[in-house]
């Protein structure tokens, strides 16, 4: 009989590892603060009556740098709209990397850093599937979760051309929808045995 629980008890915990790893797409976005190096921590509260562009990034990740310098041109191309861009970087030397990623890269948005444990429970993301960066979540302007895109989602192929098309169909009135439908989310697909954040291939 124990072995027999045993075997349930695991079954449970991997199918719980299996099915909770997507933010709730038309659900309003929880709350998250991103802490910054000098100034305020930025909570995505303030951000209410704008459409929300955020990505989790890890400063060391090359596809977050490229990400980094699309959305720097997004940020300067929309800027008078109703569009705030915010970047939060979760790596294990975040908090002392910001000032250098900020400096080589500058972004013309918030930037700032994050413990790993908020950002997987803010993702609702398990513990024990791999989370991919860049991973970007977009908010309307009421603060509901329209989009969530891993890393290695079919999104992140072409940012430039993704987020902006993102960006233009939550501007529209009465948005419902993402411009990206993908059911719950657009989550992770490939498995590592990394407990970092690993780059999406």
């Amino acid at each position: 009989m124990s072995g027999m629980r045993l075997v349930l008890i695991t079954a449970l915990c991997l199918a719980l590892g299996v099915t909770a790893i997507a933010m709730e797409i038309g659900k309003p976005s929880p709350p998250f603060t991103i802490q910054r190096v000098n100034g305020a921590a930025i909570s995505l509260s303030e951000f209410k009556g704008k459409v929300v562009a955020l990505a989790f990034i890890d400063t060391e990740c090359p596809h977050c740098q490229h990400l980094t310098g699309v959305l720097n041109m997004i940020a300067k191309e929309y800027a008078g709209k109703p569009v705030q861009i915010v970047e939060c970087a979760f790596n294990d030397a975040a908090a002392s990397r910001v000032p250098w990623f900020t400096q080589q890269f500058q972004p013309a948005f918030p930037i700032g850093y994050s413990q790993r444990d908020p950002v997987l429970n803010y993702l609702a993301f398990s513990m024990l599937k791999p989370l991919y960066v860049p991973h970007m979540v977009f908010l309307d302007k009421h603060g509901v979760v329209r989009g969530d895109f891993a890393g290695e989602s079919d999104f992140m192929t072409n940012p430039d051309k993704n987020v902006r098309a993102e960006l233009d169909e939550l501007l529209k009135p009465a948005v419902r929808t993402s411009a990206h439908p993908a059911g719950k989310s657009q989550t992770a697909v490939k498995s590592t045995a990394s407990a970092a954040a690993p780059s999406h291939p």
